[in-house]
């Protein structure tokens, strides 16, 4: 990704992240951005046996890409992403767990929960893996995530032409309780 759309995209993502309220974990060095909300949904229940239904308070899950995109900037076309990406994440998540362990209203929130294409070996990390449903919302965000795989990856437009089928939005989530478990 060249540095002129870098800079698009960090005005670009300024812009979104007044919009819908995103919260650093720890600006710089965590890779989760979150923002506290209502869970609209079918119920979902955790591997822990915590049961999400609507109404009930979640933090909703975001990966930084514009820090995942400088990260993977110089990349190799044909290099392996995922094990730098899953060990980034990896990183970040005692750092998460911090953020809601020190959370004004950590009471209240159920699980964590976010959608995207990177959910394998999530579960490894604690999270639940479940399809998204079949929304214009959901769909809409498949074909999102699927500009950002392009713009993101060295060999993007090759990777959604050959692994199209492969490319689906999944939501993972994780019971608050576990999540602390797990990673304080």
């Amino acid at each position: 990704m060249n540095g002129g759309l870098l800079a698009a995209w960090r005005w670009w993502d300024a812009v979104y992240q007044r919009c819908t309220r995103l919260e650093y974990v720890k600006k710089g060095d965590n890779l989760f951005r979150v923002v506290l909300l209502r869970y609209h949904g079918d119920p979902l229940t955790t591997r822990d046996g915590v049961r999400i239904q609507p109404g009930d308070w979640i933090l909703k899950l975001h990966l930084h890409n514009l820090r995942l995109a400088e990260m993977l900037r110089h990349a190799a076309p044909g290099t392996q992403l995922g094990i730098p990406v899953l060990r980034e994440i990896r990183r970040s998540l005692p750092g998460l767990a911090r953020y809601v362990a020190n959370h004004p209203r950590r009471a209240e929130i159920k699980g964590l929960m976010g959608t995207t294409f990177l959910y394998r070996g999530a579960e490894r990390l604690g999270f639940d893996v479940c399809d998204v449903p079949p929304t214009l919302y959901f769909r809409y965000k498949n074909y999102y995530l699927k500009g950002l795989l392009w713009l993101m990856h060295p060999s993007g437009a090759k990777r959604l032409a050959e692994k199209r089928d492969f490319l689906i939005t999944r939501r993972v989530y994780i019971s608050t309780a576990e999540l602390l478990r797990r990673y304080l």
